[in-house]
């Protein structure tokens, strides 16, 4: 059985695997925002599906399985289905206009697309909508809205294969 997602991770991340199974890696998440994990001292988030787990650098077991997976929390014991996984992208530096689509708390999707844009206290409810999107040599930047409204943008990630 293909596992593209674990040598994606292990190749670009170098996440360890758990002893018990090549499938689970031991990671600590950080809670970004609704349904929006990132793994602590990587570049990437898991993306999930109804869950409420207030995570600060919490230990948790990632498992990944054909198209889709599970985070485990050790404290709380929750489990929760994982939507998704990115890893950041190395945006160029620049000005960029993007449509995009608001989906979870600060996080939203590029239409057109596997892009997706992690801000901080972003309070657009954007749907189908075009915006500026600039990037600094940093990898940070602003996305500027229509309306006036203007958000820090903390990455660029772009959808990895479960």
């Amino acid at each position: 059985m293909k596992k593209p997602l674990l040598a994606t991770l292990a190749a670009l991340m170098g996440l360890q695997a758990a002893p018990a199974l090549a499938e689970n890696y031991e990671v600590n998440l950080t809670r970004k925002g609704s349904n929006v994990y990132k793994i602590d001292g990587k570049d990437i988030i898991i993306q999930t599906r109804y869950c409420y787990v207030y995570a600060y650098s919490e230990e948790a077991i990632f498992k990944t399985s054909g198209y889709g997976g599970e985070v485990i929390f050790f404290d709380s014991k929750d489990k929760c289905d994982v939507k998704a996984v990115f890893g950041l992208s190395k945006q160029k530096p620049g000005k960029y206009v993007v449509t995009v689509s608001h989906e979870d708390d600060d996080w939203y999707e590029v239409f057109g697309t596997s892009s997706y844009i992690k801000t901080s206290s972003c309070l657009s409810l954007a749907l189908g909508e075009e915006a500026y999107l600039t990037i600094a040599n940093s990898g940070f930047g602003r996305l500027r809205f229509k309306d006036g409204n203007d958000c820090m943008v903390e990455g660029v990630y772009t959808k990895l294969r479960l």
